[in-house]
């Protein structure tokens, strides 16, 4: 690690540099969010919460991820099958999500 400021190079630990006595600054990579849980959103449902569960997990909106499954559900028919498989494999999320409402004004 180097000092933004002199680039004198640094440990990892060290909250000061050496040679200027500027604080060490923590590289943004180091604050990650955590990865959201594939599941089935039992709120959002309309069968299984298997299409409401990808749209969370990939932050789209339900319906086109809904649209998209049932589009090559009739071209193809894979998607029905791992429809399925999905029901069975994925876990359920039973806690609902407190979105919060913001009123105009």
């Amino acid at each position: 690690m180097f000092c933004t400021t002199c680039g004198n190079r640094m440990l990892d630990q060290d909250r000061f540099c050496a040679a200027c006595g500027k604080p060490a600054t923590v590289a943004a990579a180091t604050y990650q969010t955590p990865p959201r849980p594939l599941e089935r959103d039992m709120f959002r449902n309309k069968m299984g919460g298997v299409c409401a569960g990808f749209a969370h997990y990939l932050n789209a909106d339900v319906s086109i991820v809904r649209l998209l499954v049932v589009l090559v559900t009739i071209f193809t028919g894979v998607p029905a099958i791992l429809y399925l498989l999905g029901w069975i494999v994925m876990p359920r999320n039973d806690q609902r999500q407190i979105v919060p409402v913001h009123y105009p004004g």
